[in-house]
């Protein structure tokens, strides 16, 4: 798996480049400035984003936050300081693993293990949250023609449904992309 490392700080940054290699990852670069995150996880697409800080300020959360919603990865995180405060904000971000003051180079591996793990999971989640919302806006779609349908014509809901989805099949459409059409013309024609 290859790993893209942020740390500004040359001793972190030798420890964590080690234990990385020690463990078998493929390094594919070490940068030390957070301004170059964001386009260098789109040049070298990583698998793995490891970041060394003394503290998560505002720049490197929302590179990270464009990292998660542009290129997601899993991210982990070794901080030298506490952050409390900045806890919710580090997760939101797409942090998968936060360390704070503890690299030891042998647990490198468990810890990546685990915040990929955590990262698949949070995609599973992400990918089922947003197919639930697309069903939704869809059902509401349909039901909005369907009632259009029903005042229009004066049919009942099953009728409604019927040319609804006799419309989708004939025009080789998804019911929902038939509803809105429905939906377009029925409004233009009852404002008139």
């Amino acid at each position: 798996m290859s790993v893209l490392l942020l740390d500004a700080d040359p001793e972190r940054a030798t420890a964590l480049r080690r234990g990385l290699e020690d463990s078998g990852y493929c390094l594919l670069a070490k940068i030390r400035d957070n301004a170059q995150l964001l386009k260098q996880v789109e040049s070298l697409n990583p698998d793995i984003l490891v970041i060394g800080t003394d503290y998560p300020d505002d720049m490197l959360l929302q590179q990270l936050l464009l990292i998660r919603d542009l290129s997601p990865k899993p991210v982990i995180m070794f901080a030298e300081k506490e952050a409390p405060k900045l806890i919710e904000q580090v997760v939101k971000s797409g942090v998968n693993a936060f360390v704070v003051n503890d690299i030891q180079p042998h647990r490198l591996r468990s810890i990546i293990n685990i915040a990929a793990a955590r990262f698949k999971e949070t995609q599973v989640l992400r990918s089922e949250l947003e197919s639930t919302r697309t069903q939704l806006a869809d059902r509401k779609k349909i039901d909005k023609a369907k009632g259009l349908l029903m005042k229009a014509k004066g049919y009942s809901e099953d009728e409604a449904y019927r040319t609804l989805r006799k419309m989708a099949m004939d025009k080789g459409q998804s019911l929902s992309a038939a509803a809105e059409s429905i939906t377009d013309v029925l409004s233009v024609l009852e404002s008139n």
